[in-house]
């Protein structure tokens, strides 16, 4: 019985992601990508025409995993923990910052979050929020591409999140 063509794809995309974060694009090896795929080199090749087009799909379809959503609820400080928490954690998806626009719809969260502040007199309105949104997703998606190994253990991540949080809680908020 054939194997349906999108297990063959997901499976693909799996072995793409792990071969390109072992390895970055230039390292990555096609042929261990379909041996770890089991599928052969060719049909990756007919899926995404090139290894840069296997790379733009692998990152693409890693980027959608993060959820970028504003939370809804909560004080414009923990909806921002909530961001920073997210973002620290997203490690799969740091290559798609690009792609995809990952980085931009990220700064776009955060900046929303600190208007929504503003609007409640909780952050101050001199404060630039897309300023503050390129600095905080900077140092998320930092701290998440620093980690050599596993994504950070939750008390890490959290810890993280919190110093974040802290310093721009500091420099938005009335004095």
């Amino acid at each position: 019985m054939p194997i349906p063509e999108q297990s063959r794809k997901e499976r693909i995309l799996s072995a793409a992601q792990a071969e390109f974060a072992a390895h970055g694009f230039a390292g990555a090896r096609v042929e261990r990508i379909a041996a770890a795929a089991r599928v052969n080199k060719q049909l990756l090749f007919h899926y995404f025409n090139s290894k840069t087009g296997l790379y733009q799909a692998s990152v693409a379809e890693a980027a959608a995993r993060v959820d970028i959503e504003p939370p809804r609820s909560g004080s414009p400080t923990e909806r921002l923990r909530e961001l920073v928490t997210r973002f620290s954690r997203a490690r799969a998806a740091l290559g798609a910052i690009s792609a995809d626009n990952l980085g931009d719809r990220a700064r776009a969260a955060v900046a929303s979050v600190i208007e929504a502040g503003q609007a409640q007199g909780h952050f101050r309105d001199d404060v630039d929020p897309g300023s503050v949104a390129e600095v905080v997703v900077a140092a998320s998606f930092g701290f998440a591409a620093a980690r050599n190994d596993e994504p950070p253990a939750g008390s890490q991540a959290a810890r993280f999140a919190e110093t974040v949080v802290r310093m721009t809680a500091d420099h938005c908020s009335w004095r």
